[in-house]
């Protein structure tokens, strides 16, 4: 018997993105560049497409993280300063511990004290920056040999941190689709009640997704200086919704208990085609928000009109004994 085939939201985003390309092309040839497509239109959401991937991990178990641009910058800030004083090599040991340490803090706050994620990472977002303020005085902080490297550095033509991208999103949809967290993480967000009677330690699982994600930060926020050289407190005040918008525009639930790491990263080259896009075409700043949010708009009436679909999809034919003679019921 044939398989019946089923048009699923990611082949609407992947749609979305062919139109999306195929008319900026169109419109201005210099968009189908290599140089453009790579060393612009890529380069730029390299660190919001690799924070959206752990962000897709937190959604999915129903939570949110509105703090990693503020993580990002402090973490990236402290590593410059330790890498000025002590080398390239503290810096970035510095800069993963920092990471790490915010993270598990969002964890602790979350997991253990039991605070709304939505109100603990809102307050630790202020949190951080103000640190970041303190300990840089309200200077910026420089890029140092090791962040530069990251955030410059070509083989054969290809930016560094593109191949890094490449790699951590294959990693992550392994790890969210693969293994055994995976499906923690999508029995979490489903019904955590449940999940943890099953015998899940679903603090211990929060708290692992939450250190990912700071790691994450950490890591983007080396790239993100080497990319620009120099680092303020509030560089990343935005960071956090942008990164929310390109986890609900790839289809994860913000509700939990649905999403996979294809969607994200066809919405973050979505958002990357848009940004670019606009610009080549020298839309005024007003309008680009104004199609992004069109954009966001038409992506989430096809993933509620899919969801609708799916759940229909999932109601079981359940077999009812009938006497002979009589044909079989459904229910």
């Amino acid at each position: 018997m044939k398989r019946k085939f089923r048009f699923t939201f990611n082949m609407a985003l992947f749609l979305i993105l062919i139109a999306l390309f195929a008319g900026i092309a169109i419109l201005n040839p210099v968009f189908v560049s290599f140089d453009y497509l790579i060393g612009v239109m890529l380069r730029n959401i390299v660190e919001i497409g690799m924070m959206a991937l752990t962000m897709t991990m937190i959604v999915i178990t129903g939570g949110i993280d509105l703090s990693i641009g503020s993580e990002m910058v402090l973490s990236s800030m402290v590593g410059g300063m330790a890498a000025l004083k002590f080398g390239g090599v503290a810096g970035i040991l510095v800069t993963l511990l920092v990471g790490a340490a915010c993270g598990l803090f969002n964890g602790f706050l979350i997991a253990k004290i039991k605070i709304s994620p939505l109100v603990t990472t809102l307050a630790t977002m202020y949190l951080f920056m103000g640190v970041a303020r303190s300990l840089s005085h309200g200077d910026s902080v420089y890029t140092y040999d090791a962040s530069q490297w990251l955030g410059t550095t070509d083989i054969s033509g290809m930016p560094m941190q593109i191949l890094f991208y490449v790699v951590l999103a294959l990693l992550f949809w392994f790890l969210l689709h693969r293994t055994a967290l995976g499906r923690k993480l999508y029995g979490i967000g489903l019904n955590e009640n449940a999940t943890r009677y099953c015998g899940i330690n679903t603090d211990r699982v929060k708290m692992q997704i939450y250190l990912f994600s700071g790691l994450m930060c950490a890591f983007a926020g080396m790239i993100w200086l080497g990319r620009f050289t120099s680092v303020k407190y509030d560089a990343g005040t935005s960071l956090g919704l942008r990164v929310v918008t390109v986890v609900v525009l790839g289809g994860t639930s913000i509700l939990g208990g649905r999403g996979d790491m294809l969607g994200t990263v066809l919405a973050t080259l979505i958002i990357a085609v848009l940004n670019s896009g606009l610009n080549v075409l020298s839309i005024p700043i007003d309008a680009q928000t104004i199609v992004q949010g069109t954009i966001l708009v038409i992506s989430l009436v096809c993933y509620s009109i899919f969801d609708v679909r799916a759940r229909k999809n999932r109601i079981l034919k359940v077999p009812v004994e009938h006497q002979p003679g009589e044909t079989q019921a459904n229910v």
